[in-house]
């Protein structure tokens, strides 16, 4: 077993005890709620979108090595539906295959279709909390790490980014120093969703030390688990 194995092999470790610590988060918050009044219990009702970014014919960015963002989006997406498994969490996926999106009445070019069914599903959903998963790239190959985009149209949105950017660097990249940013206009899911909104960009892929571990099975667990302890810290601390 190489050093990298050895290391994803590690974090896997500790993660597995980090899903362990979560799930009893969980049943701890719950069991407090049931001793309170029915209100209270609506906070353990809500659901997560999780949304793996691009799909079908839009591979979003391709790494030097030739990994396609698509495939590591929708990787760590069903990840995060195991652990909210794991927890008792509601959550619903944008897509669980190699698909674009495609909802009844919404026109458009072929990937205008595929942003705004993305958005319409966020609108639907107001008490969701809607969570992005895409990867980076950028042309200069010595950027790398995990950064939190949020949409200014929620006062939660920027509050969950800054519980999954801080579980990132307490659990996955401790010298990540990266800030969280309010989204552009440029990005159109965070500019229209009304819901709390986040996107997860899990590392550059243009970046091959970043990419190599994100083509891993065992790291893409880890980003999961990173993300979803974020949400799960929000949600019930």
């Amino acid at each position: 077993m190489n050093k990298c194995a050895i290391v994803f092999t590690v974090k896997f470790v500790l993660f597995i005890i980090l899903f362990i610590l979560s799930a009893l988060m969980l049943w701890n918050a719950a069991d407090r709620l049931d001793a309170e009044d029915a209100s209270a219990e609506g906070v353990l009702k809500r659901t997560v979108i999780i949304d793996a970014g691009h799909g079908g014919p839009d591979g979003g960015a391709v790494g030097i090595s030739g990994s396609v963002e698509k495939d590591i989006n929708l990787s760590v997406a069903l990840r995060m539906s195991d652990i909210f498994n794991l927890c008792g969490i509601d959550y619903i996926m944008t897509r669980d295959d190699d698909t674009l999106l495609e909802r009844e009445g919404i026109s458009g070019s072929m990937k205008g279709r595929d942003i705004k069914s993305r958005v319409s599903i966020a609108n639907e959903n107001p008490e969701a909390l809607f969570v992005s998963v895409h990867t980076n790239s950028y042309p200069i190959e010595k950027y790398s790490g995990f950064q939190t985009f949020y949409s200014k149209n929620h006062p939660e949105s920027r509050l969950i980014a800054e519980s999954i950017q801080g579980a990132v660097q307490n659990y996955l990249q401790p010298d990540n120093d990266r800030k969280i940013k309010q989204g552009s206009s440029a990005i159109y899911l965070l500019h229209n969703s009304q819901s709390p909104t986040v996107l997860a960009e899990c590392g550059f892929i243009s970046n091959a030390g970043e990419e190599e571990m994100l083509r891993s099975t065992a790291y893409q667990s880890c980003v999961a688990a990173t993300i979803c302890s974020g949400i799960m810290e929000y949600l019930y601390n």
